[in-house]
C-alpha cells in the first residue's frame, strides 16, 4: 500500500513520465481570432516595446494547445507538390510553430507577418517548394543566422564542454536515406550538398548548464550522426519562462499539441534516447530586431 502511494506521488509529480503543464495561457488563440483581432494584439504587443523574450512569450503562449501535425504549412493553393497554406493556426509541427511565432514577434500586423515568415521559411523571401529551408544545419540555421533573425550562442552557454559536430549533405546520402520517413520531395540533384557544422553542448551535459539558457533561445535537438539519416537535428523549441522556471515550450508530437514542458523534463527525456540516441542541444538566440512594420 505504501508502495502505491509512493508510486501515485511519483506520477503526480511528473517525475515517472514527465507531463505537460496544462495551457494556462489565454482563453482565445490566435486560431480562434480574426485577422483585426490579430492585428491588435500585435500593435499593442509592439507598442509596450518589450524586449524579444517577452513579446516571445505572450505570441507563443497562443499557441498552446493547438493539434501536432506533421508539415501543416505549404506553399498555397494550387503550388504543388504542398498546397497546405502559406501561414495557418489550426495546427503545428515544431518547425513551423517556431516559424510562425518568429514571423509574429516582428511584425505589427498580420499582412506584415506574413511577409516576413516568407523570409525565415524560403530562400531569398521567394515562395517555392525546393525554395524553402528545409535542412535544419544546411539550410534553416544558417539562412537565418545571414539574414539576422538569430545567432548561435551554444558556446556561450557550454563554454569548453561544447564540441563541434558535422554532416555531409550530398546525392550520395540522400539515396542511402530510410525510406520510412516523411522527407522532402527533392530529388538528388536538388540536394544542398557539403558538409555542415554545429557546436552542440552534450546531451550528458545539458541539464546543468542550462540555467544558463536565456529565455527567447530556440532549442535544437541533435542526434547522433547516422549513415542513412540524412539530418541530424531532429526537434526545435522555445524557451520560456513561467514564474522563474524555464520550460520549452513546442509542438511536441510526445503530448500532440503545442504544450509547455520543464526543460530539466524534456533534457532527461532526450538523455534516455536509445534507439537513435541525442548527441546534444544547439541553441540558437533570438535576435531582438527592431518590429518589421
Amino acid at each position: 500500500m505504501i508502495m502505491m502511494r509512493f508510486v501515485v506521488m511519483l506520477f503526480a509529480l511528473g517525475i515517472l513520465f514527465p507531463l505537460p503543464v496544462a495551457a494556462s495561457g489565454p482563453s482565445l488563440g490566435f486560431a480562434k481570432m480574426s485577422e483585426s483581432q490579430i492585428d491588435e494584439f500585435l500593435q499593442r504587443l509592439a507598442a509596450a516595446k518589450a524586449g524579444v523574450a517577452e513579446r516571445m512569450s505572450e505570441v507563443s503562449e497562443k499557441f498552446l494547445g493547438v493539434s501536432f501535425a506533421i508539415s501543416p504549412l505549404g506553399e498555397g493553393l494550387r503550388n504543388l507538390p504542398d498546397s497546405d497554406p502559406l501561414i495557418s493556426f489550426e495546427a503545428a509541427d515544431c518547425t513551423t510553430f517556431v516559424e510562425e511565432t518568429l514571423a509574429l514577434v516582428l511584425s505589427v500586423n498580420l499582412k506584415r507577418a506574413k511577409d516576413v515568415l516568407k523570409r525565415i521559411r524560403y530562400r531569398d523571401g521567394k515562395v517555392g517548394y525546393l525554395q524553402r529551408k528545409h535542412f535544419m544545419m544546411a539550410q534553416w540555421i544558417p539562412l537565418n543566422q545571414k539574414a539576422g533573425f538569430i545567432e548561435d550562442v551554444t558556446c556561450r552557454v557550454g563554454g569548453a564542454a561544447v564540441r563541434l559536430v558535422g554532416k555531409r549533405l550530398d546525392a550520395e546520402v540522400w539515396n542511402e536515406r530510410r525510406r520510412d520517413r516523411a522527407w522532402p520531395l527533392i530529388e538528388p540533384d536538388q540536394i544542398p550538398g557539403g558538409v555542415s557544422s554545429l557546436p552542440v553542448i552534450p546531451i550528458e551535459l545539458a541539464s546543468s548548464l542550462s540555467v544558463s539558457i536565456r529565455p527567447g533561445t530556440i532549442l535544437f535537438v541533435v542526434r547522433k550522426d547516422v549513415a542513412n539519416m540524412p539530418v541530424r537535428i531532429t526537434h526545435m523549441g522555445l524557451v520560456v519562462d513561467k514564474r522563474g522556471n524555464q520550460f520549452l515550450r513546442h509542438a511536441s508530437r510526445v503530448f500532440g499539441r503545442v504544450a509547455d514542458e520543464r526543460l530539466d523534463a524534456f533534457l532527461a527525456r532526450n538523455r534516455a534516447y536509445t534507439r537513435w540516441p541525442v548527441e546534444g542541444i544547439n541553441l540558437q538566440l533570438v535576435k531582438d530586431k527592431c518590429v518589421q512594420k
